[in-house]
């Protein structure tokens, strides 16, 4: 006879929306029925084919961001890249690169926002703030991203330093695929941090308005802060790694 010493039965548990959405896009994908290259449908068709609303739709394909395995392209959509979710390792070494990123978007957009709230016109604080609105109106994350990108590029414009705007036009295209990256990573933000993250937003440009520099720092800092706390906590982590591990890994990726 079996007790229930003998035997430890795990409790079976419900799998939400989103998990079994996620679980239909990885076996379209690792059966070759996605293949490596091509771009998945769009929201609206892919919550229509899931039978799910577009919100559960887009989390399943976050989290297949994720993991490596999608990947968002400006102009292009979502594209299948890895029929495999990526490593941990090499998870954590694109959050490590991201994170470089960020830092540097850190240090353009305070020096911006500083300057901007000095410097802004009556203009600028109309374009700021219809940018904010589409970033407000966005519905899916390639929407979010460019409508993030055009408000902080109007926010620096506000600046009214040509080298600044050389500078953070330059750096625009390694922004967009970090921003891309960490919309799609919903481990790197809480939901309580993403509204912060948005209040902050319409702080930065009351602040800006008013003509009141530190206000514009600070808010330009509670933009960036929590995401990038959790991004150098990667940093440290592959920086912890046995160097010959990180070799390995690299040889692999070579092969």
């Amino acid at each position: 006879m079996v007790t229930e010493a003998m035997v430890a039965v795990q409790p079976v548990r419900r799998r939400s929306l989103v998990e079994q959405a996620t679980s239909e896009l990885s076996r379209l994908i690792a059966s070759g029925e996605w293949p490596v290259g091509s771009r998945v449908p769009g929201e609206v068709m892919l919550s229509r084919q899931l039978g799910v609303s577009r919100p559960t739709a887009r989390e399943a394909m976050r989290a297949l961001i994720t993991t490596g395995q999608l990947e968002t392209r400006h102009g292009l959509g979502t594209i299948v890249v890895s029929a495999t979710p990526l490593p941990a390792l090499e998870q954590r070494l694109r959050r490590a690169a991201i994170a470089e990123v960020y830092e540097v978007r850190a240090a353009l957009e305070v020096e911006a926002a500083e300057l901007a709230a000095q410097r802004r016109t009556p203009e600028d604080v109309d374009r700021m703030r219809h940018a904010l609105a589409e970033r407000d109106a966005a519905t899916s994350a390639a929407e979010l991203v460019e409508a993030d990108l055009k408000f902080h590029t109007a926010v620096v414009a506000a600046a009214h330093n040509n080298v600044l705007v050389e500078v953070f036009g330059s750096f625009l295209g390694a922004l967009r695929n970090a921003a891309e990256d960490i919309v799609a990573d919903s481990t790197l933000r809480t939901p309580d941090e993403v509204a912060a993250v948005e209040a902050a937003h319409h702080a930065l440009v009351d602040a800006i308005a008013d003509g009141d520099a530190d206000a514009a720092v600070v808010a330009t800092r509670r933009n960036v802060h929590a995401t990038l706390v959790r991004l150098r906590g990667e940093m440290q982590s592959v920086g912890q790694r046995d160097p010959s591990e990180l070799d390995n890994h690299a040889s692999s990726r070579r092969s």
